[in-house]
């Protein structure tokens, strides 16, 4: 099996592929990537006998119906590579999702965005000691790559994050997993860290109160916090902390900016790059006003295709 596995890894390596999804169809599994060019499925192998290999060493039940997920790590072509499977199963069949957590180092400001503007911004909000910075996007817009590749910049700064699960593994980040079952939740997590005074701390999303409100307490403190949130646009991700709980006077005090991002293709290039739009502080507190803040996404998007930045025909998350 490690033939077939590891043929399968260099294909998601070389397509710089975080995620393989193992699909049952016609009772056997496919194999699929999203690549560059959307969607493709792997040519057939011994895919059945790969997934009971992979759950032998995530160490994963293959007799459960129940949800499950672990981790392992693998030795290839002179590096460690760290992967998370999920399983899901029904009545009929068991699909499953393998992450590669270290496929990639991150990516430099230029490569994350072609707006000069955005790198700059980028830049600037690093060197601020304490407030939050929130990447809101749909799935698959890039959001956690956004985050890891900023804190890549930061080599000589007391970086932590808490993430439930982590997504990938960073050297120079001392990385922490939510885990409720052993009482470490984001109100506890969250308390331990602030302890060890982090320069940055990353939340990897906020999908509950308790996130939310932790997140703006360590931003409080005087902790530069970064965190993501899975909106539509910038002002509906404001909406979405103030229905999470947050306070409208302290997200006015601590945010810095607030981002919303879309991944597209780079036209007659084979990269992705970002379209971000942004609030900054004055825009934030002009609408928790009442003021008319309007979004900027759509514009942007026609800009870059009109200029013929990006290929109208790749639009992602």
């Amino acid at each position: 099996m490690d033939t077939v596995f590891e043929d399968l890894l260099a294909k998601a390596l070389r397509n710089r592929v975080s995620d393989v999804h193992f699909r049952h169809e016609n009772g056997h599994f496919i194999v699929e990537m999203r690549t560059i060019n959307g969607i493709v499925r792997l040519p057939e192998a011994d895919y059945d006998h790969l997934f009971n290999y992979l759950q032998y060493l995530a160490h994963l039940d293959p007799t459960s119906s129940a949800m499950q997920s672990g981790g392992f790590t693998y030795y290839y072509r002179g590096s460690y590579y760290d992967f998370r499977l999920a399983t899901i199963s029904s009545v009929q069949k068991c699909d499953g999702v393998l992450r590669i957590l270290n496929c990639h180092n991150g990516l430099s400001l230029s490569q994350l965005t072609y707006d000069p503007t955005v790198q700059k911004l980028f830049g600037e909000l690093l060197k601020q000691r304490s407030g939050l910075v929130v990447f809101s996007g749909l799935t698959g817009c890039g959001k956690t790559t956004t985050m890891y590749s900023l804190l890549a910049d930061l080599p000589h700064k007391s970086i932590y994050s808490l993430e439930d699960p982590i997504e990938v593994v960073q050297e120079n980040i001392i990385q922490l997993a939510i885990n409720e079952k052993q009482g470490m939740d984001y109100e506890q997590a969250i308390k331990q860290i602030l302890r060890h005074n982090p320069d940055v701390l990353m939340i990897g999303e906020i999908r509950d109160e308790k996130a939310a409100r932790m997140s703006i307490r360590a931003a409080l403190t005087g902790t530069l916090v970064l965190t993501s949130l899975h909106a539509g646009s910038a002002t509906m991700a404001i909406s979405r902390l103030l229905d999470l709980g947050v306070k409208a006077n302290d997200l006015a005090e601590v945010t810095l900016m607030i981002f919303n991002q879309r991944l597209v293709k780079l036209k007659r290039q084979k990269q992705y790059t970002g379209i971000y739009d942004y609030l900054n502080n004055r825009e934030v507190r002009n609408y928790l006003s009442g003021q008319l803040v309007e979004n900027h996404m759509q514009a942007k998007i026609e800009e870059a295709i009109s200029q013929e930045i990006i290929d109208g025909k790749w639009l992602y998350g």
